[in-house]
Parts: C-alpha cells; sequence; structure tokens
C-alpha cells in the first residue's frame, strides 16, 4: 500500500515542519484518525495539540519532547505522550517529525506490545518510517535544515 507526506500546516511552523501520513485510498491523515479515534481524552489530546503547535512555532522538535527507542534501533521512531496517550512518530531533527497515529496506553501495561491496537499503531509507524528512511538513504527524499521536504519524481512510498 502506498502512502504519501502530507505537511500540518497547522502545527508547522518556523521552527520545526510537522508531517503526518496519508494511506492510499483514505481521505484523513493518521494525524487526524489519531484524533478521531481517540476523542474521549479530550485533555490528553488539547495537550498534544498544543505541544505540536509549540514545536513547529517556538522549540522545534527536541529530543526531550519525546519518548525514545519505540522501534528499531536507530529507526527514529519515538512516541509523543501525555499522561497515558501515545502518539508514535518517526523523529528526523529538531525541524521536522513525521506523525503517524497512537492511542491510550491502558495502567495495566508496561509495554505498547502488551496492548493489540496500540502495537498495531506502533509497528505500523515501524513500518512506514523504514520506507522513509530508505527513500532518504536512496535521495529520493531530501530534508533541508529548516524541515522542508524535496521528493524526487522517483520517490514510491509503501508500506
Amino acid at each position: 500500500m502506498n502512502f504519501e507526506i502530507v505537511e500540518i500546516e497547522e502545527f508547522s511552523g518556523d521552527k520545526a515542519k510537522i508531517y503526518s501520513i496519508m494511506l492510499e485510498g483514505d481521505d484523513d491523515t493518521l494525524l487526524d484518525q489519531f484524533f478521531d479515534e481517540n476523542q474521549q481524552y479530550e485533555e490528553e489530546l488539547e495537550e498534544i495539540a498544543a505541544r505540536l503547535l509549540a514545536m513547529g512555532s517556538s522549540t522545534g522538535c527536541r529530543i526531550q519532547f519525546f519518548k525514545e527507542h519505540e522501534g528499531a534501533p536507530g529507526d527514529g521512531v519515538v512516541a509523543l505522550w501525555y499522561k497515558r496517550m501515545r502518539l508514535y512518530c518517526l523523529r528526523f531533527d529538531n525541524t521536522c517529525i513525521f506523525i503517524g497515529s497512537g492511542g491510550y496506553k491502558p495502567p495495566d501495561i508496561s509495554a505498547y506490545q502488551e496492548n493489540p491496537l496500540l502495537n498495531a499503531k506502533a509497528q505500523q509507524m515501524r513500518t512506514i518510517a523504514a520506507s522513509i528512511n530508505k527513500a532518504i538513504i536512496e535521495k529520493d527524499l531530501k530534508v533541508f535544515e529548516d524541515g522542508t521536504l524535496e521528493k524526487s519524481d522517483f520517490l514510491n512510498l509503501e508500506i
């Protein structure tokens, strides 16, 4: 299944560009789906939205905002978290993140792998990250110092 990278303009700013993923055949990005699927956690969603806005406009995507090592070693998959809510992302550097999806981590589990839904969201982000990382290595996708992207004519992102 192919996917495309979509800039989330309401969160992107001078300090960082915030991107999400749109899967082929979907009308919404994974970030939009995350907010739709977790509406009952209003406080957590408001805080995550505020953090994304701050990253884009004032702080950049500092590593301390994320829980690291959520994917394979070195793949850049991290979780933006607040209380029990997890949003899985590929953090490129302080100027750029690619957001997948996530969900609520119940208090009775210690790792996302123990929850089938959360595990599926994290694994999906790992697969997306592998495709994006491959495109960067093959120079089909360039990330500039300001977080903007340049896509080659040969770019084919798929999971």
